[in-house]
């Protein structure tokens, strides 16, 4: 069963480093005049974090944890220095993605818009935007790749120095985020 979350954008990737979290921070920059943004980065890959971390929750299958610091070189200090209301990181297998969802939906409204930098969640989730990011020197493919660009509303090339797409062409219109022309 897909959730659907239409106060979502979720941004996926065909690798690490092409770009994902560079175009969720100009998006967020060009959404914060008008709308309160929440970030979110998603890992399915367990790093330590540090022990004055503020988790939301901390098990040995997935954890939440809230970001406070905009100075710093991980993507969720830079998301939260973009101008993101707030950032979460989350480190979760795949197989529990839907419990970090019930998480999630505990501790934010379900009205506030969120951009979510996550591959995995599709698989689960219909958000109201998905944005497939591509680097066109990437050769080594992550293997939803040619999924994701069918399931995306958009796809976009990265070329290591800029988008081929502007992020103040997209806005939350009547309820639901839409691409302008």
């Amino acid at each position: 069963m897909t959730i659907q979350r239409k106060n979502i954008i979720l941004l996926a990737g065909n690798g690490q480093n092409v770009g994902k979290t560079l175009f969720a921070c100009q998006l967020i920059n060009s959404l914060k005049q008008k709308h309160s943004v929440i970030g979110i980065k998603i890992c399915p890959h367990f790093h330590e974090l540090k022990p004055d971390t503020e988790f939301i929750v901390n098990n040995t299958n997935y954890q939440i944890a809230k970001e406070h610091l905009q100075q710093g070189k991980k993507d969720s200090n830079r998301l939260l220095a973009a101008g993101a209301k707030e950032v979460y990181y989350i480190q979760a297998k795949d197989d529990y993605l839907n419990e970090v969802l019930s998480c999630l939906d505990k501790v934010i409204p379900n009205d506030q818009l969120l951009i979510v930098e996550s591959g995995g969640l599709r698989k689960i989730l219909e958000p109201g935007l998905f944005i497939m990011i591509e680097s066109k020197n990437n050769k080594k493919l992550k293997p939803n790749t040619k999924e994701y660009r069918v399931l995306a509303d958009l796809n976009i090339e990265f070329d290591g120095e800029e988008f081929n797409f502007d992020t103040d062409k997209i806005d939350f219109s009547e309820q639901k985020w839409v691409i302008k022309n």
